[in-house]
């Protein structure tokens, strides 16, 4: 064979390659490059804090709205730091709905202050990042963190605005101006704070190059609606979000879910890590938001999350428990809704899904004798017992 040919076979060979995302490949780039060069990370250094206040060990940071930052219905957005070990950050997306054209359920304000509830509380013991500083961003727009656009949701003839990404990119600037050098990142979310974890990764890796990241999707693994897969695709485009997809490898929602944006993350960061967990039923996901029957959700979480564990086999871990269960990381419902329910905004449909809902905690929520706990602090030591666990 000439070696002119050989050479563009194997070049050939190369650049498909570059493209798979089941194959990790060390590159000389950063990690995210190609989504950071499509205006990703655009907003980071940008916003500007209206006032700043310190109760009960936390600092709570608002931002003046003209300066991007904001909640659904025009209050300000804001979030709250607390000191621990420098070395160890854990940065938690609150969660709290979603809100697109024909669909609303979610918070509309940002609360002062941090939870004290599950990993979030410094006294209980079983929390495996107890002694981490933390970053606590609140959702109050109803766009995954991820959203960039203002538009009339509700047909008053009022622009309702979905700026997750500014919201995002501003607790970012104060984590890196309060904690610039940590070594361990955990990046945790809840339900749509899960699914904005996904998208997250990226601008947290642009600011901590260097730090490992674990993260932590609960009850928000990527799943859209298995029997629509044109979905997640429309949904992002309302929120204006899609240039958090990479574009050189194809439609990374053409399958109608975000796993296989994980795989591809994993693929391009050697130091990320993902947990995911999910009922295998999930009331909310499959009753409220996607309206699927959950034998159908439980058939494709499982298939679309084992794809990814099958390529990242130890960078990639699930903990799926049986019966209809939203999300274990706070075991209170004001965890994710605060305690102000005039911030809610709630659709007629799905009302009574709402009525049963059921929350774990760290401590309750096993598979097998193994705790979410215990099950998560393997992950943070980079133990044995951060495994597959599938109840």
């Amino acid at each position: 064979m000439p070696k002119r040919l050989l050479f563009l076979l194997c070049l050939a060979a190369a650049l498909a390659c570059a493209c798979t995302a089941e194959t990790e490949i060390a590159t000389k780039k950063a990690p995210f490059q190609e989504v950071l060069d499509q205006g990703a990370g655009k907003y980071l250094g940008l916003a500007k804090v209206a006032s700043e206040t310190t109760d009960a060990g936390a600092t709570t940071y608002t931002f003046d709205t003209a300066s991007g930052p904001m909640c659904m219905r025009g209050d300000p957005f804001r979030m709250a730091v607390r000191e621990g070990n420098p070395d160890d950050l854990l940065i938690f997306l609150q969660g709290g709905g979603a809100c697109w054209s024909t669909f609303c359920l979610a918070i509309q304000k940002a609360p002062p202050g941090i939870p004290v509830l599950d990993v979030l509380d410094t006294k209980r013991t079983t929390n495996p990042w107890r002694d981490w500083s933390v970053v606590y961003a609140p959702y109050c727009d109803g766009s995954l963190f991820a959203g960039d656009t203002d538009r009339d949701l509700d047909g008053d003839g009022k622009l309702e605005h979905q700026h997750g990404l500014r919201n995002l990119s501003a607790t970012l600037d104060i984590a890196q101006k309060r904690f610039a050098h940590p070594k361990r990142i955990a990046l945790v979310g809840s339900s749509g704070g899960g699914f904005g974890t996904i998208l997250a990764t990226v601008l947290v890796r642009k600011i901590y190059p260097d730090a490992e990241i674990a993260a932590v999707e609960d009850s928000g693994v990527g799943i859209g609606m298995p029997d629509d897969p044109k979905f997640l695709a429309m949904l992002l485009g309302e929120f204006n979000a899609r240039a958090m997809l990479p574009k050189s490898c194809g439609d990374y929602v053409s399958a109608g879910h975000l796993t296989r944006l994980v795989d591809w993350e994993l693929s391009q960061d050697p130091k990320l890590r993902v947990a995911a967990f999910s009922s295998y039923e999930d009331l909310i996901m499959t009753k409220v938001f996607l309206k699927v029957d959950p034998a159908r959700f439980h058939e494709v979480l499982v298939a679309e999350t084992a794809k990814v564990h099958a390529n990242f086999p130890s960078r990639y871990q699930r903990f799926l428990i049986k019966g209809q269960m939203h999300t274990t990381l706070l075991g209170d419902a004001s965890g994710l809704i605060g305690n102000d329910l005039s911030a809610v905004v709630l659709p007629q449909e799905g009302l009574e899904a709402l009525g049963a809902i059921e929350l774990g905690s760290i401590d309750t929520t096993k598979v097998g004798d193994v705790t979410m706990a215990q099950w998560l602090a393997a992950m943070r030591d980079g133990a044995a017992g951060w495994v597959d666990r599938l109840e």
